[in-house]
């Protein structure tokens, strides 16, 4: 029961935030191309540039 709780590996402390780190980028590009998709593109950067 004690090998139940133990401290994660010194990989744990890289490999978690690069997943995490990649999850946001790729959730980022989906919804920029959703947004993009559904006509929000001017709150996204994607727009055109009426207001300059």
């Amino acid at each position: 029961m004690g090998d139940l709780i133990q401290a994660p590996p010194a990989t744990h402390l890289v490999y978690v935030p690069f997943v995490l780190f990649i999850g946001v980028v790729i959730g980022f590009v989906i919804g920029r191309k959703a947004g993009k998709r559904d006509g929000q593109a001017e709150l996204l950067g994607g727009g055109d540039d009426e207001l300059l």
